[in-house]
């Protein structure tokens, strides 16, 4: 197969490439070349297969009518410029590269804001101007007093659009003492509690002391941040837009700017690109102008062509590409269109939000431990799992992955967890559970290192956990031994000790195995202490059957 490459590709990733395809290489950085002509282009493609671009213009449908590709790639996290549904009636699956410059941008955000707070960039140009003599002292305590600036520390932040890149401004942003006013209206309280305070909009313009702009531009946003909202800045605040031009007005805020209304701004993206010498922005001087450079950095090209290599190489053995825009032209994706999409959604927000419980209680530190819920509709099933090496405390819904029960992934833009194995272990064998929490509390940790079982030794063990907890032998992390001895020595019941790795929790709800982990840990904690002083006695065995058909019950009735 052929393959044209108008965007910018890693060497190592374009050699790999060139093993499997006869490759045309014309990034757009080299040329200088970006195609807006649907005919010229497809005449262009014309005995291609594939076609990587970046920018060039596929959004009219005659393009398609007039290409016979095969594959299309978007070198893009969000990939506006082709028509998706065009595509789908050729059934050309369209890949895309998201996530490959949030780092990125936010890293640059942060540069911006800095900047402004110092006037580094004002400083900047004046020491390299003619206007820059130094023929006194004087003239330097001058300078000194025009460029003094303002710290981040105490200062209130408002980010609009609370997505990956303004989540990762924000974690950036902690460590200098600063807090948050947050505007997203489809990101939930749950959500935001751990990063700043929700408020609306109009409230975030007045009190804010930088702004800083990260939504998704839609038609519901255009001139979102109007002259009306620029105006209830304060005189000694800054705006960063660093999402899309459409969001703001910029000629109101080109009139704020220049009467001094407020106190600057950083601009990286405008309604016309790219910007030119004539762009009025570039006459004043309390504002930083970047020609859309959020996300042009080294590691940007690195990491986006390792993505589309690795969904080059799924989609060429038949399988489903993990970050595909149209993944309903597969025969094999339809298990996840018959689920609904709210509940989905709702699934992974509770999911995200009980492995923060985990991380607060001290069950988890950073990524270490997972946790995945099962949604059965008929004869099918899908599995919602956290990612592998996401921090708790960084890990939003986006990164919760949708599997099919072999494994594979269905959606997602991160790997699953390495126990992915342990738990399709279980839901195999256990068509009760659908729910797991694998952590490591201190107490059943303890335990597991000693290679010790959990006895009945308080009653209330028996009805949420099943009986004796027994310690599984041992298995590496995300081996399929592991996943064999777990589901060997689970059984019937909701817990189990990992010899040397914590524990595994299951429920037939999210709720219920989080229920049977505090069970477990209170229950090894009392074990574990009482041992110190002498061997604890145990339940009697009539009480342990007593309570064992309280646990049939708990489970016939999914309290738990």
């Amino acid at each position: 197969m052929k393959a044209l490459i108008t965007a910018s590709i890693s060497k190592e990733e374009l050699t790999e490439l060139n093993k499997i395809f006869e490759i045309t290489y014309e990034s757009w950085r080299d040329t200088g070349i970006i195609y807006f002509d649907a005919k010229e282009l497809a005449e262009k493609l014309k005995g291609y297969d594939i076609f990587i671009t970046a920018a060039d213009d596929l959004k009219k449908e005659e393009f398609f009518e007039f290409t016979d590709l095969k594959l299309i790639i978007s070198c893009r996290g969000d990939p506006f410029n082709i028509n998706l549904g065009a595509a789908n009636k050729k059934k050309i699956p369209i890949l895309f590269t998201p996530l490959r410059n949030v780092d990125a941008v936010a890293d640059f955000t942060v540069g911006l804001m800095i900047s402004l707070a110092r006037n580094l960039t004002q400083l900047d140009r004046f020491l390299h101007s003619e206007e820059f003599e130094i023929v006194d002292f004087k003239d330097w305590i001058d300078n000194y007093n025009k460029f003094m600036g303002i710290e981040l520390l105490g200062k209130k932040i408002g980010i609009i659009g609370f997505g990956q890149i303004g989540r990762r401004v924000v974690e950036r942003l902690k460590p200098f003492g600063v807090s948050f006013l947050i505007y997203d209206p489809y990101i939930s309280n749950d959500v935001l509690e751990e990063y700043g305070k929700k408020v609306d909009l109009d409230t975030l313009m007045k009190e804010s002391d930088f702004i800083s702009v990260h939504a998704v531009a839609t038609d519901e946003n255009d001139n979102l941040i109007n002259e009306e909202r620029i105006n209830m800045m304060k005189s000694t605040s800054y705006l960063l837009n660093l999402a899309k031009g459409s969001i703001v007005d910029y000629e109101a805020l080109h009139k704020a700017l220049k009467a001094k209304k407020i106190a600057g701004a950083a601009l990286d993206v405008f309604p016309l690109e790219p910007i030119d010498e004539d762009n009025e922005f570039l006459k004043l001087n309390n504002v930083i102008i970047t020609p859309h450079f959020g996300g042009n950095t080294l590691e940007v090209i690195k990491r986006q062509s390792k993505m589309l290599l690795n969904d080059i190489k799924l989609w060429l053995n038949n399988e489903i590409p993990k970050n595909i825009l149209n993944p309903e032209i597969f025969e094999n994706y339809q298990s996840i269109k018959r689920v609904s999409s709210d509940l989905i959604n709702n699934l992974k927000v509770e999911i995200v939000k009980t492995c923060k419980i985990l991380l607060r209680e001290g069950h988890v530190i950073g990524s270490a431990g997972n946790v995945s819920v099962r949604i059965k509709n008929d004869e099918e099933e899908i599995i919602l799992i956290t990612p592998s090496n996401v921090n708790y405390d960084q890990m939003t819904p986006d990164d919760i992955l949708i599997i099919d029960n072999k494994g594979k992934v269905i959606a997602g833009n991160r790997n699953p967890s390495v126990e992915k194995q342990l738990h399709l272990g279980i839901y195999k064998e256990r068509k009760d559970v659908n729910a797991i929490i694998h952590s490591h509390g201190i107490f059943s940790t303890i335990l597991s290192t000693l290679n010790l079982s959990l006895p009945p030794v308080i009653e209330e063990l028996v009805p949420y956990l099943g009986g004796e907890i027994v310690c599984a032998e041992y298995g590496e992390a995300g081996t399929e031994e592991l996943a064999n001895n777990v589901v060997k020595s689970l059984e019937e019941k909701n817990a189990l000790i990992l010899a040397n790795h914590g524990n595994i929790c299951c429920g037939s709800h999210l709720e219920g195995a989080y229920t049977v982990l505090k069970y477990l840990e209170r229950g090894a904690k009392i074990y574990y202490l009482a041992k110190l002083i002498k061997e604890p006695n145990l339940l009697p065995e009539d009480t342990v059957d007593f309570e064992t058909e309280i646990f049939e019950v708990f489970k016939e009735s999914k309290k738990i």
